[in-house]
């Protein structure tokens, strides 16, 4: 069992963690539980929220035996020595450098603090090595390198202290620009018979390919000595990469219809998601239906786009009703089941809401706002019903975001090797013109280009290995299927179960001790 202790009083944090565990490790594994005695059996792995000084009088005892120890956020002195650290407060100059400036248009911004891995050991597991703690590509709204933002204060999401390694070793290191060390914020203490992973920020690293460290650190590290607890992958089982891409259409439908000539050249399936408050013109509804008859799939993109699905659960359940009318009535066969949220908010009124309205899911997950939604892992949601799931697709191509120089896209490359390495569903959006915004494309043609240049790509970064692109629906049929499945642990045997072999018709993977197993193997 996987124990998770919160101690933080923080709805957000619990909430935002317990998911996260579950969905790489699967509710079958994972128990929130107000003390460590409320276990029926001393648990393989324990993840305590905010640990109190007092739980050092539990947490002691349980590291002379096999156990793998999470610490996540600000800790006391007791705490820390069991860590192996002792903590420092950040001087001002790092709650200053965490912040950025948004981005100019054709480039980006990154703040000058930067969490950076270390290249070997669990450190390592983390396909970005150098982490902004904020970074935009895209004015203050899109990190096209998926990951959120981390603060410098005492709220969930940020860094309220740093560490100086006493009896651990430091595997992310907190920089104020290039060469300013300024603490130990990600550390890992060897003993004996246990280990202890520890990360300052409260809700750890579930923003961004970094949660492979955890991933690791519970289902990998130190197999042989400690006990090792599987995960269900984010891709297939067989595959090295999985990818799939829309078009969310604000303000024109027909306009995407180049673009999804160009995938569909490629035998690549296009997804669209439609803004309803449009003429439903025959231009616009042939696109739909020539769409969908080549395995594209439709979404809803809500009525009107209003900020934050209109402001109010109710209004959220009207915009997500009224829109899958609006398509289901237009389209022959056609079911709406999944939504992209509208410039990617998500208060936590929205997946209730969507869920009251007929949808079983939605994409989101931006670095701008409503935190909870940008999951490194696709699955359950946060302050959702069950079987409601999200995922999250933040990287943006656009002609705004291209950069100077001899490689415009190099951004975009470093984002889909950042998912292939992390073994991350990687999504990616672009918008259909409009008479009235072009997003910053010069022209179809110049759009046409370099969409072409990185389906190339992407094709020679994966030569000889097999790549999935699917449509959006696919997509999240996965994770929503993936979210129900249950991995069941058999400590006594040493070994598990799996609830079910493969999800929306796509195997289903598992990690542990450091191989990729077939979850059909486990039955």
């Amino acid at each position: 069992m996987i124990a998770i202790i919160d101690r933080s009083d923080d709805a957000c944090a619990r909430e935002v963690v317990l998911r996260a565990f579950e969905r790489s490790f699967t509710s079958g594994q994972v128990r929130l539980l107000d003390d460590i005695a409320a276990a029926s059996r001393p648990p393989a792995v324990v993840v305590v929220i905010a640990p109190r000084e007092q739980d050092a009088d539990w947490i002691e005892p349980l590291l002379r035996r096999p156990v793998k120890i999470v610490m996540l956020g600000a800790v006391g002195p007791r705490i820390a020595s069991l860590a192996g650290i002792a903590v420092d407060v950040p001087d001002q100059r790092a709650a200053a450098a965490a912040d950025c400036d948004p981005a100019p248009t054709y480039g980006l911004s990154e703040s000058a603090a930067h969490i950076v891995y270390a290249d070997q050991g669990l450190g390592a597991s983390s396909s970005i090595r150098r982490r902004a703690l904020c970074r935009f590509d895209f004015t203050n709204e899109w990190n096209n390198l998926g990951y959120g933002r981390i603060g410098v204060g005492d709220d969930p999401w940020s860094i309220a202290v740093t560490a100086r390694p006493v009896d651990a070793n430091a595997i992310g290191d907190l920089r104020i620009g290039p060469d300013t060390p300024a603490g130990a914020v990600v550390t890992l203490r060897d003993l004996p018979h246990a280990s202890v992973l520890w990360f300052a920020r409260p809700v750890g690293p579930v923003d961004g390919c970094d949660w492979a460290i955890v991933e690791r650190f519970v289902a990998d590290y130190r197999a042989s000595e400690l006990p090792c607890r599987p995960y269900l992958r984010d891709i297939p089982h067989g595959v090295t990469a999985a990818l799939t891409m829309r078009l969310d259409c604000d303000e024109d439908i027909a306009s995407s219809r180049p673009l999804f000539e160009l995938y569909r050249a490629r035998g690549l399936p296009l997804s669209v998601a439609i803004k309803t408050d449009q003429p439903d013109t025959a231009e616009h509804l042939a696109l739909l239906s020539d769409l969908q008859q080549a395995g594209g799939s439709i979404l809803s993109h809500s009525v009107t786009h209003a900020p934050n699905w209109g402001g109010s659960a109710e209004a959220a359940e009207r915009e997500a009703r009224d829109s899958k009318a609006w398509l289901e009535n237009r389209v022959p066969g056609l079911t709406v089941r999944y939504a992209v949220s509208p410039f990617h908010q998500n208060p936590t009124y929205v997946p209730a809401a969507l869920a009251r309205a007929g949808y079983d899911g939605f994409v989101g997950g931006i670095i701008a706002n409503d935190p909870e939604y940008l999951m490194a892992r696709g699955g359950a949601a946060p302050f959702a019903p069950a079987g409601f799931v999200s995922h999250s697709q933040a990287c943006m191509l656009h002609g705004d975001c291209l950069l100077a120089g001899d490689d415009p896209i190099r951004i975009y490359k470093q984002a889909f090797r950042q998912a292939k390495a992390f073994g991350q569903f990687f999504g990616y959006l672009d918008h259909p013109f409009s008479p009235r915004y072009a997003y910053g494309w010069a022209s179809e043609a110049d759009r046409l280009a370099i969409h072409a240049a990185y389906l190339d790509f992407i094709a020679a970064e994966c030569a000889g290995e097999a790549t999935l692109f699917v449509n959006e629906e696919t997509c999240l049929d996965f994770m929503r299927v993936k979210s129900m499945t249950l991995i069941d642990y058999d400590s006594s045997r040493d070994a598990f179960a799996v609830s079910q072999g493969s999800a929306a018709g796509l195997p289903l993977s598992v990690g542990w001790r450091g191989r990729t197993e077939a979850a059909a193997d486990h039955g």
